[in-house]
């Protein structure tokens, strides 16, 4: 969650407006403390926490929001968990302004994260996440989902290429520390389409119409005869 905060910090300051709204948050996460813009709301779907901003309880495919109203919209891992994964992204696309901003977190299948994942809810388990059969969407299915549902792509960034797990931990100046911490910087630079988890960043396209040309046949012009004027002698 560090992690995303921290790209949160490369993004928000620089999308401007005047509501700022997360849908759902996982892991307890509160992603609002960044960016400009001054009035933010929870959608909350997924039980009572104490959250330090106006909050709603509603389902994530079906908001309990005006049309054309908010400007930025973060879904933390919300696709992930829904079983209407398309439905949520349209009605993010509904409530947005003109040109609003959407950002995406989601688990990436084709990682280390993906596996675990995977061979966790055969056994029944998935207890490094707080919701059972959850389902990561590939990155280029959800690239596909957002570009025919009327937005722009503007940015991607991928993250998180450790095991999911902490594997021998150590004191570092009294902190701890992941040995394994080296591999988001290789995995950044040797194989980041195996990331465990990535950020979509899309902007909703504005649609202008272009008016038809008229189909109605012009009535052609009148061709006046000029006569040749008689020589006096």
């Amino acid at each position: 969650m560090d992690t995303e905060a921290r790209l949160l910090d490369d993004f928000l300051p620089h999308l401007f407006g005047y509501h700022l709204l997360q849908v759902g948050r996982l892991g307890d996460a509160n992603l609002l403390t960044h960016g400009k813009i001054s009035h933010r709301v929870v959608v909350e779907t997924d039980g009572g926490r104490d959250i330090p901003h106006p909050c709603l309880w509603a389902e994530s495919d079906a908001l309990p929001i005006a049309s054309d109203s908010i400007d930025v919209i973060i879904l933390p891992h919300v696709l992930e968990f829904s079983p209407h994964m398309q439905q949520v992204i349209k009605e993010a696309r509904r409530v947005l302004v003109a040109e609003g901003h959407l950002l995406i977190f989601a688990f990436n299948p084709a990682s280390l994260i993906g596996i675990w994942h995977l061979l966790s809810a055969k056994e029944g388990r998935t207890p490094w996440i707080p919701c059972q059969g959850g389902r990561f969407p590939g990155f280029g299915r959800l690239r596909g989902w957002i570009v025919g549902m009327g937005f722009d792509v503007i940015s991607t960034k991928r993250y998180f290429f450790r095991p999911p797990v902490r594997i021998g931990a150590r004191m570092n100046h009294g902190r701890i520390s992941d040995p394994l911490r080296f591999l988001d910087s290789a995995g950044l630079r040797f194989w980041p389409f195996f990331s465990g988890a990535y950020l979509l960043v899309a902007k909703k396209r504005v649609t202008t119409l272009t008016p038809r040309k008229s189909l109605r046949r012009q009535p052609k012009r009148s061709l006046i005869a000029v006569g040749l004027g008689e020589s006096s002698s």
